[in-house]
């Protein structure tokens, strides 16, 4: 599990999230949306600690493993597949350069599970970008942390790539773990996803996907049937709260 309770992030004289509180609960896969801006990816860094926190508080239960929209080594850095890897072992052994055996195995199942383990003794520069999230990946699962937050994974990758990685997610769940995503994708929420968290500089909705998201996604201008919550014509959304009046099933209005 993990959680905010009433997070405000604040830089400089901008407010990027106020008064949030969220609660994202194991063995569910939970996403989370909004228009550009709206402290996605701000939510996402202070629940793993990355982001201090103006105000409130994150809450959790066990280690947190992130993976950022942009890759946090050059795929130019000297280094192979297997190599990068394996700098997912560092909260376990604490020196990459002293690895036991079964750390090479493990490395090699993650290669194997993201279809990479031909790739491992390759430079990373010789990836395509959908190889290149596999590995990514294949480092979080050697990493092997109960939660785990993603920022776009999806993003800018091919089809195969997209639907091993959420085979992935439903693999994680089904183990128990806590697993946040944020996404662009609003019908694959619907589809995939059974909690939703909507953002908008604060917290819009939460619950499931089907009861915080019209299913129509029409435009502010066209939307019937509810209260546009300013989701869209920024970075691609349309999404609004289905019945904005009423308390979601998160308990938040």
């Amino acid at each position: 599990m993990i959680g905010c309770q009433n997070l405000s992030v604040r830089f400089g004289p901008n407010m990027a999230l106020e008064g949030v509180s969220a609660t994202f609960a194991p063995g569910v896969l939970s996403a989370v949306v909004g228009p550009n801006g709206g402290g996605k990816t701000t939510l996402l860094r202070a629940l793993a600690g990355l982001q201090k926190a103006s105000t409130g508080k994150i809450v959790c239960d066990g280690p947190v493993a992130y993976l950022s929209q942009r890759p946090e080594t050059d795929h130019r850095f000297p280094m192979c597949v297997e190599e990068y890897v394996l700098t997912g072992t560092w909260r376990r052994t604490g020196d990459a350069r002293r690895l036991a055996r079964e750390e090479f195995d493990r490395a090699l199942d993650a290669l194997t599970r993201v279809g990479l383990a031909e790739k491992r003794a390759q430079a990373l520069e010789v990836l395509s970008g959908g190889q290149w999230q596999r590995a990514r990946f294949a480092r979080l699962i050697v990493e092997d942390a109960p939660i785990v937050l993603l920022d776009e994974p999806l993003t800018g990758i091919d089809v195969p790539s997209a639907e091993l990685l959420l085979a992935l997610l439903d693999q994680w769940r089904n183990e128990g773990r806590t697993v946040v995503t944020v996404l662009h994708d609003l019908p694959l929420v619907l589809e995939r996803f059974a909690h939703v968290a909507v953002m908008a500089g604060r917290l819009v909705a939460s619950g499931t996907p089907s009861s915080c998201l019209h299913g129509g996604f029409p435009s502010a201008d066209s939307a019937i049937g509810g209260t546009h919550t300013g989701l869209s014509g920024a970075g691609g959304y349309t999404a609004f709260a289905a019945n904005p009046g009423a308390p979601t099933p998160g308990g938040h209005r």
